[in-house]
């Protein structure tokens, strides 16, 4: 199949929808222990909490010749241990969400710079074909989107660093404000992105109206299958004269 058209997601088994449900069983038992750790303060639990996301990110990579990976993890999970040791494992659970946005600000940012194509460009060649992308706007809007993205995930970093380092208010001991900014930390931050997404859909209704748009179901099952391609920069930009759908 050609690298530039979309693949079309094949019919689940029940083999494959019972190990979806698996990851969906074992991703909320993690937020659930995310959420008791977090009230409850437990620095034990907080520290396994970091340390399962930890491994859980970086398992399908650690492969037995993946040094600097195991590097990173032995890294990573000594500096929650010696954090626990301390007394500051509640901190460590903390800089989860300052960790997850910085990554995804680099995930967005980088496919912006050196000549790369957007990741947004990335995901409508992977999922709906090179020739959507040729039409009128989608290239622009792609990549515009891509740097919204990436500003969005940067100034959550930012606002999570200042958090985290008490310029917001309750850095005077007052327990309650402290409480409403480490709030936002881990739930308004995670709010914010869905938030921005169901905007963005909205808007991009509008201003791509020209452009046909798949049902969500189909969008989303086809992301779903093909999201493995878009961490790899291919040529997909669209040639010139490319055909017009819809």
């Amino acid at each position: 199949m050609p690298a530039d058209r979309p693949l079309q997601p094949e019919p689940p088994s029940i083999t494959a929808v019972i190990s979806q449900l698996r990851v969906l069983a074992l991703a909320l038992c993690y937020l659930a222990l995310v959420a008791i750790a977090w009230i409850t303060g437990n620095d034990l639990l907080s520290a396994i909490c970091v340390v399962v996301l930890i491994s859980a990110v970086l398992a399908p990579r650690l492969g037995p010749h993946a040094r600097g990976l195991w590097i990173l993890w032995l890294a990573l999970v000594g500096g929650v241990v010696a954090l626990t040791f301390a007394g500051h494992a509640r901190t460590a659970l903390d800089l989860v969400p300052l960790a997850v946005n910085l990554a995804l600000a680099v995930l967005f940012g980088h496919t912006l710079l050196g000549g790369r194509t957007p990741l947004i460009a990335r995901a409508i060649v992977a999922i709906e074909g090179r020739e959507h992308l040729a039409l009128p706007k989608v290239a622009g809007y792609a990549r515009a989107l891509t740097a919204a993205w990436t500003a969005l995930f940067l100034i959550q970093a930012l606002t999570f660093a200042c958090v985290l380092c008490g310029w917001l208010p309750g850095a005077d001991g007052k327990a309650a404000s402290r409480g409403w900014a480490l709030t936002w930390l881990h739930v308004g931050g995670f709010l914010l992105p869905a938030v921005f997404m169901l905007g963005e859909y909205g808007f991009r209704r509008w201003y791509l109206r020209h452009v046909p748009h798949m049902p969500a179901r189909l969008f989303f099952a086809r992301l779903v299958h093909n999201w493995p391609r878009l961490l790899h920069d291919r040529d997909i930009i669209p040639e010139r004269g490319a055909r017009h759908v819809g």
